[in-house]
């Protein structure tokens, strides 16, 4: 009998939100198997067969968002009005990367030789990998599905097992929307799942999110072998307040950064640098934010502040705070878990830490979770030093009304994506996502047309049309 993998809802872990078939290594090698038939049919499929495909598949997932939503809020534990914003986000990137499937890409020209056109064209790999966490889980497959799908490669999904609810009504979508056999195949499970995808030989390419030591260790297998690999690693994500700032925009816009989705984002803010001037003012402006924020039942529609997804990301979360604490830095609001009707789920209050430093797990790694360190910086200089006093480069904001002071900012700073008077999160399925440092698994971005690069490969053809 195979072996299941079941979920309790974050809200209340008394109740049982879903079940799921545990699979094996050797389930793995049966769905590269059908992946690489798969990718023989759709390799073929002209660019505007496939658009048709999202397309339709897209429209299937907005008329389920709905019951979409409501099953990833069960499972995942996040707020259904963002779970169903999710969802319709999926449905984006599908009709995003639809449309750069009926697009040519490529360039044409003359070549160095009289009568010769010179053109290039992309190409599919083949079968491709996708590893994905649990945090967006129809968002995240849908970015890495979208352009691996456009491209013309055939896909073996592996969602996280602690939340795959969303990645299986994506694929669902597209099927019923008309994919054919074999081209997307899903799996389930830990790391031999993982492993055996990592090492199959028909893999030839690799994209992976979620925590830097999974995916320095999938990384090393993957490239060992010659295939290539994206990921998009961790994040500690600093946002300055210089002086100047409007301080109670600045203070939504950090408690926003911070505690949206529990703080279970990449992109999430992590670190709050504040210019002196404007250190205890802001200070008390985020603990009024803060207090106006309800935590609760991600069904329940007047939550703002969803449980974390599991038991031990509760415990994770609440060992950061402690370890913080204990080396002298002091909880200006939360700092606990839940209690009374929250004490069945896995709920961490929203909390800010003053007086925090280096050696600090929340200053020195990333927290996945609803807490912000609070420090203060004397002057713009030292607060991009103190910002990039991190291996990790994902997301930087900077809230300002100087412009000199906004330019210097993005000029400076190791990050992938940087916003100015605006949260670290966001981001667009046209624009490029990625990170530097040890946010960026590789070169390759995802999301906008740059998602393309990694799932194809360019190939160069010489005509001579004038013979002799």
């Amino acid at each position: 009998m195979a072996s299941t993998i079941t979920r309790h809802d974050p809200a209340d872990v008394r109740e049982i939100a879903a079940t799921y078939e545990q699979h094996t290594a050797a389930d793995v090698t049966a769905a590269c198997d059908r992946a690489a038939a798969g990718a023989e049919v759709w390799g073929r499929t002209p660019g505007p067969r496939r658009a048709a495909v999202l397309h339709s598949a897209a429209t299937l997932i907005e008329q389920r968002a709905d019951q979409i939503a409501t099953d990833i809020t069960r499972e995942e534990g996040k707020l259904v009005s963002d779970a169903r914003g999710e969802t319709l986000r999926a449905a984006a990137v599908l009709r995003f990367h639809a449309g750069e499937a009926e697009r040519t890409h490529g360039e044409a020209g003359d070549a160095g030789d009289p009568g010769t056109l010179a053109f290039t064209r992309r190409r599919p790999l083949g079968v491709v990998a996708l590893i994905t966490p649990w945090n967006f889980p129809i968002a995240i497959p849908a970015w890495k599905l979208a352009p691996a799908l456009a491209a013309g490669n055939a896909v073996v999904l592996k969602p996280s097992s602690r939340a795959p609810g969303g990645a299986l009504a994506l694929v669902a979508a597209l099927r019923d929307a008309g994919l054919p056999d074999g081209v997307v195949e899903v799996v389930i499970g830990g790391s031999a799942v993982g492993t055996a995808l990592s090492d199959d030989a028909r893999v030839a390419a690799l994209s992976f999110t979620g925590s830097n030591a999974v995916g320095d260790a999938v990384r090393e297998r993957v490239q060992a072998r010659g295939a290539r690999f994206q990921g998009e690693l961790g994040g500690n994500n600093p946002l300055i307040v210089l002086g100047d700032a409007d301080v109670a925009h600045a203070a939504k816009t950090a408690v926003g950064g911070a505690f949206g989705a529990a703080g279970q984002k990449c992109t999430a803010t992590r670190r709050v640098i504040v210019e002196r001037a404007a250190y205890e003012p802001l200070l008390a402006a985020m603990q009024r934010e803060v207090a106006a924020l309800r935590t609760g039942p991600g069904l329940d529609a007047a939550s703002q502040v969803p449980p974390l997804v599991d038991r031990d990301a509760q415990k994770e979360i609440l060992d950061a705070i402690a370890q913080a604490v204990s080396a002298g830095a002091s909880a200006v609001t939360g700092g606990h878990a839940g209690d009374g009707e929250l004490e069945h789920g896995c709920f961490v209050l929203p909390t800010v830490l003053a007086e925090v430093g280096p050696g600090m797990t929340v200053i020195d790694d990333e927290v996945f979770g609803p807490v912000c360190a609070v420090l203060p910086a004397d002057g713009i200089d030292h607060a991009i030093e103190l910002a990039n006093a991190t291996p990790y480069g994902l997301s930087a904001s900077i809230c300002t009304n100087d412009l000199r002071g906004a330019f210097r900012f993005v000029e400076r700073i190791d990050a992938g994506m940087v916003h100015v008077n605006r949260p670290t999160p966001g981001a667009d399925p046209h624009m490029p996502f990625g990170g530097v440092k040890g946010s960026a698994g590789s070169g390759y971005r995802e999301q906008g047309r740059a998602a393309l690069e990694f799932f194809s490969q360019s190939q160069t053809v010489y005509v001579q049309h004038d013979v002799p």
